[in-house]
């Protein structure tokens, strides 16, 4: 398991991708560089790396966390068995695990952030300012630090298909006369068939709990997806696969064919149509991607239980949504100031009607 940090040229310092920008930059010397640049170097930045002495430092029992060498300080960093990316928590510079993005495990396609962390965190005071019941805590600035950009896995499935429908439409009509009302019903057989193509059906490669954080941010623009670079999870969070393309076909197929009586009998000129549709599929393909999202997340503990809520938002789009604690005390205190206050109106209405 090799575990390296990207280079600056110029210095030598870690280089981080920039989202705002599209390119990849120093913290240091606050150069930027752009990937052409970087990739057309006789001594490629991105293969001139500081490795750690060893590969995988350590390896716990299966399902545990797994520690590694921090190529920069040296520093143990933990990371359990889905993370591809993350940082040091004591230089805090990027840490690109290659043996999770290798071989089989190598995503084909990523969407890079669109959003940097300052524009995360605008989004998230800008969300939260209308939300006028969550504890103080949850939104103070030392807390929103913690937010994270993390590319979450998923299989984007591309289907071709051939798709036929055999059934019964129906054309109803009305009209009357003086004495009656006169209904008409024609019966006609209908055949159709189609070549149908399917692109991007999206599903979840991640087993964990929190995948919830990601999926309410969607939907993604896959069309801007690019070829993935392991430099685009350099000062970011990236959590891989454990759910194979085989553990979601049958619900991928099982939505297509949803999908493909609708299709055929779309558009008909008929009152009502039914009958039976069949879908034979001819080529199918699963792309392993990565999809960027911002995540903050709180643990408030309540009744001797934690109960984690959690701001997200979408990496390329903006989208965001929620799942925020509520500050009983002070949302009763606002109930009894209300109720007190419909309490001294009325009195002084029934006053004066008396």
């Amino acid at each position: 398991m090799a575990v390296f940090t990207y280079k600056c040229p110029a210095c030598g310092g870690p280089l981080k991708f920039q989202p705002n920008t599209g390119k990849f930059g120093c913290e240091y010397c606050e150069s930027v560089f752009e990937e052409d640049y970087l990739n057309s170097l006789d001594d490629n930045v991105f293969d001139n790396i500081k490795k750690a002495d060893g590969d995988e430092y350590g390896k716990a029992d299966e399902g545990a966390q797994l520690v590694y060498s921090c190529p920069s300080c040296g520093a143990e960093v933990i990371t359990d068995e889905t993370t591809a990316a993350t940082m040091c928590y004591y230089c805090h510079n990027p840490v690109v695990l290659t043996g999770r993005v290798a071989a089989e495990l190598r995503p084909r396609a990523l969407l890079p952030f669109k959003y940097d962390r300052e524009a995360a965190k605008e989004k998230f005071f800008a969300w939260i300012k209308k939300k006028r019941y969550v504890p103080a805590d949850f939104i103070s600035h030392k807390n929103v630090e913690k937010i994270s950009g993390i590319y979450y896995p998923y299989w984007l499935a591309d289907y071709t298909a051939d798709a036929s429908f055999n059934g019964e439409g129906r054309i109803v009509t009305h009209s009357s006369t003086l004495t009656h009302n006169i209904t008409t019903t024609k019966h006609y057989a209908v055949t159709r068939r189609a070549d149908i193509e399917f692109r991007n059906i999206e599903r979840g490669a991640l087993k964990k709990a929190d995948r919830k954080l990601s999926d309410g941010v969607h939907p993604y623009g896959v069309e801007e997806l690019i070829n993935f670079e392991p430099s685009y999870l350099s000062g970011f969070f990236a959590e891989k696969r454990d759910v194979e393309a085989d553990e979601v076909r049958d619900s991928v197929e099982g939505e297509i064919k949803g999908y493909a009586q609708p299709l055929l009998t779309a558009k008909s000129p008929y009152t009502s149509v039914s009958g039976n549709t069949e879908v034979i599929f001819r080529d199918s393909d699963f792309k392993y991607t990565l999809l960027p999202a911002w995540i903050l997340t709180y643990k408030n503990e309540k009744g001797g239980t934690e109960k984690p809520y959690y701001y997200a938002m979408n990496g390329q789009t903006g989208t965001v949504c929620g799942v925020l604690p509520v500050n009983t005390k002070r949302l009763l205190l606002h109930c009894a100031i209300l109720a007190a206050s419909v309490c001294a109106a009325l009195s002084v209405v029934l006053y004066f009607i008396n």
